[in-house]
């Protein structure tokens, strides 16, 4: 990350309009791996999060900043403040600028809180898969049209196949078989009467900051689906501990067939990460998609 990288000014004269203050200073932070971030100190004090791409895809920060308050308008979790965004038409470069959120390292109490937030969030039921715009996960487009899709029908069309077709030149010919194998199956495999609720969509542990012990959650790609979505991404990628699990499963428990399941749903940010980095992630995805079309039982 080279420190030489600076705001560019015209993302800095609309800021400062849209917040009706002045930008005092301005430094880069880490933001991930598709944008440039920094933290923005206007001159009333008031501290900002800007992430900024000068090609962004179309609609991607309006998307990420309409996601953050669906997800906040349910009254179980707590996102940041969006305060800003533009989408990058025109001559304002894309940028997203967001209340700063200072953040330490969690402790157990920390992650119950999140494990029962999550878990409230979970319980509000939805009628239909999918969301009202198409969105992303990270840089790479995910599908959300839904309305007239089984549960199970909308995991394969909506997601699987998609991202397959986007990561399979990173496959050996066989895992391509196999995930479209899984999603051949996914009406057997997943079953198309599972309860929908609101999904976070990306949720691994760089995308939940705790301030004073309080979970927000950050970078969503947000749709309705089910809720064992989340739990298998963040049992992939592993660290949220025994506290969170517990907290969760206090309040919603494991239901019959969720092994299986977690395994078909695995397999989508395993796509999504052969398709941005490559075949390094080629045997994960075969032994997911093994594991899914196993007799394994719970």
């Amino acid at each position: 990350m080279s420190d030489k990288v600076t705001l560019d000014a015209r993302i800095t004269r609309h800021l400062q309009a849209q917040l009706d203050g002045s930008v005092a200073l301005t430094a880069r932070v880490r933001g991930g791996d598709s944008h440039q971030a920094f933290r923005v100190q206007l001159g009333d004090s008031r501290r900002v999060f800007v992430k900024t791409n000068p090609t962004p895809r179309p609609g991607l920060f309006s998307a990420e900043a309409e996601g953050l308050k669906w997800l906040a308008g349910f009254g179980s979790v707590r996102t940041p403040e969006v305060l800003s965004f533009h989408d990058g038409s025109g001559d304002v470069p894309g940028y997203l600028a967001l209340a700063w959120v200072p953040s330490a390292a969690p402790d157990d109490d920390a992650f119950a809180r999140l494990g029962a937030q999550l878990a409230e969030l979970h319980s509000h039921g939805q009628a239909a898969p999918g969301w009202r715009r198409a969105s992303y996960i990270g840089p790479l487009p995910q599908l959300n049209g839904g309305e007239a899709l089984s549960w199970s029908d909308f995991w394969a069309e909506r997601r699987l196949r998609p991202m397959l077709e986007q990561a399979a030149r990173a496959l050996p010919a066989d895992t391509v078989r196999a995930v479209e194998s899984v999603a051949d199956q996914c009406d057997t495999l997943v079953g198309p009467g599972r309860p929908l609720c609101p999904l976070h969509g990306d949720l691994w542990t760089g995308n939940v900051l705790f301030h004073a012990g309080t979970p927000v959650l950050v970078d969503p790609a947000v749709y309705v689906g089910d809720a064992e979505v989340d739990l298998a991404m963040m049992a992939l990628f592993g660290g949220f501990g025994p506290a969170f699990w517990r907290a969760y499963h206090a309040e919603l428990r494991p239901e019959p067939g969720w092994r299986r399941r977690r395994h078909v749903y695995q397999l989508w940010p395993l796509l999504v990460h052969a398709a941005l980095f490559g075949g390094g992630y080629a045997e994960r995805v075969a032994a997911a998609a093994r594991s899914a079309l196993s007799d394994a039982s719970d």
